[in-house]
């Protein structure tokens, strides 16, 4: 499955082409980056100085990459199969897999808002990835999607005298939200996730359609603010965007009809838009292996036919974003798919790549930890073959991975 090669982080350089510094915006060349007990020491322009040296060539250096919408638990197969047919243990198992595929793929850091798993997988694998007993990205997780009934997370295509359980959590009232989020923090959550409106893989819900009350989602924010937790949202339509925003929410995932009001009070209040662009794309494949029926499918294009003009107004707007992918509706170790598009929709290389790397540290709240090339921060350090701000392909083609100083490798 891995093979992982570790240098000795006590006295190591690493020298490079290039360098990304994502906090002054401005690219090293030649570049040498120091690393001392796991952690970087420095990083100047310039030839390595002596000692332990590596020398990866004609490559670009980066912070490891985030992805704040990642579904590990998740494949693109047939989602009936997947959700309702697989146990609890054969997800997580299957999660470490797709873990390293994650880590292999440059993203050193994942926030993971929940996985149709009715028991606590997602937080299991979190903190055995954190002791090291196996490899995979740091990770922060919402262990289950709080739902209405018949919203997005509840199963309304199956037959009313089965009485199919959900995908997350039902809940619903302001009293059934506070003690859902006081069990999710006690489950060990770092975030909290609901679904405010309806969604596109899901039978019987509007996305356009708000799924709770302002109330719902105020009692939500602050519950989970009460007890030091962040909150995000799925949220396609605008009144569920703006319901979220008012309420104080840490994030909001996807914003796929967002208004320019939802635009002006996610501005105003410093919200994340976490976008999710390409799953939209992928779902509407001609040879989709999701399985889903056509009425999935249409829906998708109508959600599409919003999306890139909705999000080129959040760039413009300047609103903040944390880049996010939804994988797990497409294969694991393609998360770099949603940053051409993000530029096709007026975001440019530099601020893309700063989504995915200072921009998500700080939406985490662990921006002192990770996020940057910067002395004192954990090595997550990356390589990518070119220059990606002169072509954002470039992050497809990763060529080494570095974790908390530990160098990982499919050697």
């Amino acid at each position: 499955m891995y093979t992982p090669r570790v240098h000795d982080p006590s006295d190591h350089e690493i020298t490079a082409a290039r360098a990304l510094d994502v906090v002054e915006g401005r690219t090293l060349s030649p570049a040498t980056l120091r690393i001392e007990g796991g952690r970087i020491a420095s990083l100047r322009e310039g030839p390595p100085e002596g000692g332990e040296v590596t020398d990866l060539g004609d490559v670009t250096l980066l912070p490891g990459l985030h992805d704040n919408h990642c579904h590990l638990m998740l494949k693109p197969a047939d989602f009936d199969a997947v959700i309702y047919k697989r146990s609890s243990a054969a997800k997580t198992l299957e999660a470490m897999e797709f873990a390293w595929d994650t880590l292999m793929a440059g993203f050193t850091t994942v926030r993971d808002p929940g996985d149709c798993d009715w028991q606590n997988g997602l937080v299991d694998l979190r903190n055995a990835i954190a002791a090291g007993r196996i490899p995979g990205p740091r990770m922060l997780v919402a262990p289950h999607y709080l739902s209405i009934t018949g919203g997005h997370g509840d199963a309304n295509d199956y037959a009313c005298d089965l009485c199919m359980r959900g995908i997350g959590k039902i809940v619903d009232g302001v009293d059934e939200m506070r003690k859902a989020v006081r069990e999710e923090v006690k489950l060990g959550a770092d975030w909290i996730k609901i679904f405010a409106s309806g969604g596109v893989i899901s039978v019987g819900d509007d996305p356009s359609r708000s799924a709770y009350s302002y109330d719902e989602i105020r009692v939500a924010a602050e519950e989970a603010h009460r007890l030091g937790k962040k909150i995000t949202a799925h949220a396609h339509g605008a009144e569920a965007v703006r319901y979220c925003a008012e309420a104080g929410f840490d994030s909001i995932e996807h914003c796929t009809m967002i208004d320019d009001e939802g635009i002006a009070a996610m501005k105003a209040k410093g919200l994340y838009c976490v976008p999710t662009l390409y799953c939209l794309d992928y779902i509407q494949r001609e040879e989709n292996p999701l399985h889903v029926p056509p009425e999935i499918v249409e829906k998708a294009a109508r959600m599409r036919s919003f999306q890139r003009e909705r999000f080129a107004q959040v760039v413009a707007h300047q609103v903040p974003v944390a880049y996010g992918t939804d994988i797990g509706v497409f294969p694991h170790g393609e998360n770099w798919r949603d940053f051409p598009i993000m530029i096709e929709c007026g975001m440019s290389p530099p601020d893309a790549i700063r989504s995915a790397t200072i921009a998500s540290a700080k939406m985490n709240g662990i921006d002192e930890e990770t996020g940057s090339l910067s002395e004192g921060k954990s090595a997550d350090v990356i390589a990518v073959a070119g220059n990606p701000l002169e072509s954002i392909e470039c992050l497809a083609d990763v060529r080494f991975v570095m974790k908390a100083g530990l160098v990982y490798s499919r050697g």
